[in-house]
């Protein structure tokens, strides 16, 4: 495979990165627990995008392939969505898991860093183009940025499977978060290089 060409992307290609993240989430084991319904996934998740992208888009914090196969979500620094942005989700989430729902994040808000520190929020592939190394590729010119400013990366993994690709890139697990019947999620933090 020839190497991808990464970009930072503004928000002319929102559709074209929020389409590709949220094939990337069809099978995410921690979103898909949460959203198990999928015409209310498609829906959420919908909502969830337009919120988690638009302080990305406002910092240069949207890396893509210029096939927008795969995309990342980067907050910046003083960045913190809080759980409000999404209430209009919550009659989504089944009923008796809502509690944990909001258990959950709020324990993972804990691992924060509380330095200055990028946030990955999402990043993703099409399903049919996972395996190929893409996903490294928009990885690494984002901390190639982050390296630059000397700023800490931190990140939530929600799929026990990424979790060797974030720490080829240097990050490092934190702890892991759990409740009741829901799958783990790991924060991980990146120190810059």
């Amino acid at each position: 495979m020839e190497t991808p060409k990464i970009i930072n992307v503004d928000s002319s290609k929102a559709d074209e990165v929020k389409s590709a993240l949220t094939l990337g989430f069809t099978a995410d084991p921690l979103i898909r627990w949460i959203f198990p319904d999928p015409i209310k996934y498609l829906r959420s998740f919908d909502v969830w995008m337009d919120e988690f992208s638009k302080p990305s888009f406002g910092a240069d914090g949207v890396f893509a392939d210029e096939n927008f196969y795969g995309a990342s979500l980067w907050h910046p620094p003083g960045v913190h969505l809080g759980p409000e942005v999404l209430v209009p989700t919550f009659s989504d989430i089944p009923e008796a898991r809502v509690e944990n729902v909001l258990k959950f994040f709020d324990e993972l808000g804990k691992y924060h860093p509380e330095e200055d520190h990028w946030y990955l929020a999402f990043i993703a592939l099409d399903p049919s183009k996972q395996g190929q190394g893409l996903g490294s590729f928009i990885l690494k010119e984002a901390l190639k940025t982050i390296d630059e400013q000397g700023k800490i990366a931190y990140l939530e993994s929600s799929n026990p499977l990424n979790m060797s690709l974030y720490e080829r890139h240097g990050f490092e697990t934190m702890g892991r978060v759990e409740f009741d019947d829901s799958p783990p999620a790991h924060p991980m933090i990146r120190y810059p290089k």
